[in-house]
């Protein structure tokens, strides 16, 4: 019987006394660090030395692992890094990371210490924000905290609405800007990954402008103004300004092919090893529900991954894998833990056998748009659904 020896990871604490830890499982995700950098390169590149880069590690760096991705991305050059959650950012500080960390969800009370004690710059939109945040600085006796400010352009989810962004600048003179400093000024483009697209995101980008001049006449001039996401900042040159946004182009894709900057490096590549193999006859049916019967002798592949691992039921049926550099197609349903692969055309092959699910073997490879093809979703929810079941590893050089 042959034996599982891919990647084991230790933990990573100093502390000898910690056990290791141990990865018998034979399913893991190869995270390439080298394109991670070229791609956040590739981006600085495409916007020109005036423009900065703010990676976007939300969601554990799209999946690819937060901190690492992190470190990664300040190390090639990004300005800073952006998270959702207050919780992530100081995920980030915690591991020691001291680039800027811009929090894109909002002061939620209670959080406002934990934003100034951890020197995270928070994105506000809301007369409330701006008074837990100047309470929390004048507690704390740190200096000026800087703050970006959201502006609703047409996303209508969050932001402060063009109307209103009046009052709220009058309520930051009156009662904040002696504790906060507005840094930086920012909106979201709603359909910046639509190709066909130019109506909404122009008027956008001109509410975005009108914004700009009213601040401007109050003599408030932010020195970072940021509108593009991966889409935006392939789709709209013009609106670049001070710094962009990449999220998913960091990490070598996009929402889809049509909004892709050109020459990205995919960061992540997913692979197992077959459990073992059963011969089974013609008419024979497979997995849950009996949806599938085979309609030849059949040598069945188990696979030890299945939607647990954020390998989509909605694959079922659809789905290929590659084996010796061939594509061999899922049968049956894929279940929590394992999928049933059809190996009877490669006869040779073995319990062990390396499977890669997104990535390359020899000259085929099945990239992540593939992947949310045949689950029916967008690329983002394939790398953010690898769940933490599935270990994250540096590349390993083949």
């Amino acid at each position: 019987m042959s034996r599982y020896t891919g990647p084991e990871r230790r933990s990573p604490s100093p502390d000898r006394r910690q056990p290791r830890i141990v990865e018998v499982r034979p399913t893991w995700a190869a995270i390439d660090a080298s394109a991670l950098a070229h791609n956040l390169r590739r981006v600085a590149a495409h916007v020109g030395p005036r423009c900065r880069v703010l990676a976007v590690v939300k969601a554990d760096g799209y999946g690819h692992g937060a901190i690492d991705s992190a470190r990664v991305f300040v190390e090639a050059g990004a300005w800073g890094l952006a998270v959702s959650l207050i919780e992530e950012g100081v995920e980030l500080r915690q591991a020691g990371v001291r680039a800027p960390v811009l929090v894109l969800g909002g002061v939620h009370p209670g959080s406002e210490d934990v934003v100034v004690h951890g020197s995270l710059t928070p994105v506000v939109w809301a007369p409330q924000h701006l008074q837990l945040l100047a309470a929390a600085v004048r507690r704390s006796g740190a200096e000026r905290l800087p703050i970006h400010i959201k502006i609703d352009t047409g996303m209508s989810r969050l932001g402060v609405l063009p109307p209103d962004l009046s009052a709220l600048l009058d309520y930051y003179e009156t009662h904040a800007a002696s504790e906060l400093h507005i840094e930086g000024v920012m909106t979201h483009l709603a359909c910046a990954d639509d190709p066909d697209d130019t109506s909404t995101s122009r008027t956008q980008l001109e509410r975005f402008g009108a914004c700009l001049a009213m601040l401007g006449e109050r003599g408030i001039h932010p020195s970072i103004r940021h509108v593009c996401n991966s889409a935006g900042l392939v789709r709209f040159a013009d609106a670049h300004l001070d710094m962009v946004r990449p999220g998913i182009a960091i990490y070598g894709a996009a929402s889809s092919a049509a909004v892709e900057l050109a020459g990205l490096r995919m960061g992540m590549s997913v692979h197992s090893r077959l459990l073992g193999i059963r011969e089974l006859p013609a008419g024979a049916r497979v997995s849950y529900g009996h949806r599938q019967t085979l309609a030849r002798d059949t040598r069945l592949g188990i696979l030890p991954v299945g939607y647990g691992d954020g390998y989509p039921r909605n694959m079922s049926g659809r789905a290929e894998v590659l084996i010796r550099g061939h594509r061999c197609p899922i049968v049956g349903n894929v279940t929590m833990d394992l999928s049933m692969v059809d190996v009877t055309d490669l006869p040779d092959a073995r319990e062990g056998e390396r499977v890669t699910l997104m990535g390359r073997q020899g000259r085929q490879a099945i990239d992540i748009y593939e992947l949310a093809d045949w689950a029916g979703v967008i690329p983002y929810e394939i790398s953010c659904g690898i769940s933490k079941r599935v270990p994250r590893h540096p590349q390993h050089p083949r």
